[in-house]
């Protein structure tokens, strides 16, 4: 699936997270921008006269996690090319795709819908002419707006906590689990069911299983946004019916998971994490972090993102031979990796291989072990990272960390405000201590 003429194709990349981001390449090179993150593009279309600088500013707002900011300026970009000539048509539509996305990532199922149905009509009108037979954009075409328009806000943020919460971290194949409240009805009468979820950082959504749905007597509306293209074959999850959560006595309330026909999981993804605010994550626990617990570091993360909301990551900034920006994705058991480089830049003696696990199974990867120089706090320290020699999603060098990361650092994420970092854990103090001196 690719292309669109006159200045404009779509792509369907590829990803290690949950979702499959469809890259719409525009004549004003703004939805690579976003997808990419690219904050000096979009700087620069700022700068521009005309409605193309709320665009710009909308796409900057986005990366930056400032939502709020970038809902204003894809408004104003919307009233000033209310009326405009047919030659503007374009950038109405990537405007307003963004406000659709927006929306989408604050949990305002109901704003995306209908937002959506409005972006697909100007689509028909608009985009359809220029396409080749037999291309479509999926994240516009497929999912069945019109069942969510009335649907209520998803994954309302939790109270404000006045002390930190400490929620135990199990195992689960490798990765972070913790143990779930779920309050739901069967036959009229309430349910409270514990289950285990995985903790992802990687997951735009969080999702339930089929199984554990139907137990908790709760509905699945299909046909809610493209999940995942594979070779061509393009999967869609259904939204169940809102539920409250708890999390070490943390309630979140009317969650509506995202829920695929044959995937057997439960996990916590960006949109639970972002209601229950502040926090951090370590091999031992999930630290729902309280209002006067100072905040760990004050960086900035990126957000790499499709238009449409379906598709979001968040990525920490790194510095070393060149400035990259790393996955975070607790949703992958692994530390430091990097994929896509090629087998000739390492002795061939020096690949090895091994398996690693994500939320959507394990993988049997090529790899080479390396120590390269990364900024990732305050100073410059040689981290081992695994070289993969399999295929990058984003970016050439397609760097990410996983869960395994915990051995040395804490990860502190404060969603709402756009901040993260890995916080160095200090070093475990030795079994025996130093022998008196004499």
């Amino acid at each position: 699936m690719r292309r669109w003429v006159l200045g404009m194709c779509v792509a369907v990349m590829p990803a290690t997270a949950a979702a499959d981001p469809v890259a719409l390449h525009d004549g004003f090179g703004y939805s690579d921008a976003v997808l990419r993150a690219e904050l000096t593009t979009l700087r620069g279309m700022s700068g521009v006269s005309g409605p193309r600088r709320h665009l710009g500013a909308a796409g900057y707002h986005r990366v930056r996690g400032e939502l709020a900011a970038s809902n204003r300026a894809a408004r104003q970009c919307l009233e000033e090319t209310r009326d405009a000539p047919p030659a503007l048509h374009g950038l109405a539509f990537l405007c307003e795709s963004t406000l659709a996305g927006n929306a989408l990532i604050e949990g305002d199922i109901a704003g995306w819908a209908r937002l959506m149905l409005s972006v697909r009509e100007d689509y028909q009108r608009t985009i359809v002419p220029m396409l080749r037979a037999g291309d479509e954009v999926p994240d516009v075409t497929r999912p069945a707006f019109a069942s969510f328009t009335t649907w209520p806000r998803s994954a309302l943020p939790a109270a404000e906590r006045a002390q930190d919460v400490a929620v135990p971290i199990q195992f689960s194949n490798e990765l972070p689990s913790v143990t779930l409240t779920l309050h739901g009805t069967r036959d009229g009468a309430p349910v409270a069911h514990e289950a285990a979820f995985i903790v992802d950082t990687g997951a735009p959504r969080s999702h339930i299983s089929r199984a554990l749905a139907e137990s908790l007597g709760l509905a699945v509306t299909e046909g809610f946004v493209v999940s995942r293209i594979v070779e061509g074959d393009i999967q869609q999850a259904g939204l169940v019916a809102p539920i409250d959560i708890e999390v070490g006595g943390q309630r979140v309330r009317d969650v509506s998971f995202n829920s695929e026909p044959t995937r057997e999981l439960n996990l916590i993804g960006l949109d639970v994490l972002r209601a229950l605010g502040r926090i951090t994550l370590s091999r031992e626990t999930l630290t729902l972090l309280g209002a006067q617990a100072p905040a760990a570091c004050t960086r900035r993360m990126a957000v790499t993102s499709s238009l449409w909301g379906p598709f979001q990551q968040q990525r920490f900034p790194i510095r070393g031979q060149d400035n990259n920006l790393m996955l975070v994705d607790t949703g992958f058991n692994g530390a430091f990796q990097m994929r896509g480089a090629p087998r000739s830049s390492v002795p061939a003696a020096a690949i090895q291989r091994k398996n690693v696990i994500t939320t959507r199974g394990a993988e049997d990867i090529e790899y080479a072990q390396a120590n390269t120089p990364l900024q990732l706090t305050d100073t410059v320290i040689h981290i081992p990272v695994d070289i993969a020699f399999q295929p990058p999603d984003l970016f050439p060098s397609s760097w990410r960390i996983g869960y395994g990361v915990t051995g040395g650092y804490d990860v502190f994420l404060d969603l709402p405000g756009g901040i993260g970092c890995l916080v160095p854990r200090p070093a475990e103090p030795p079994l025996l201590g130093r022998p008196p001196t004499a």
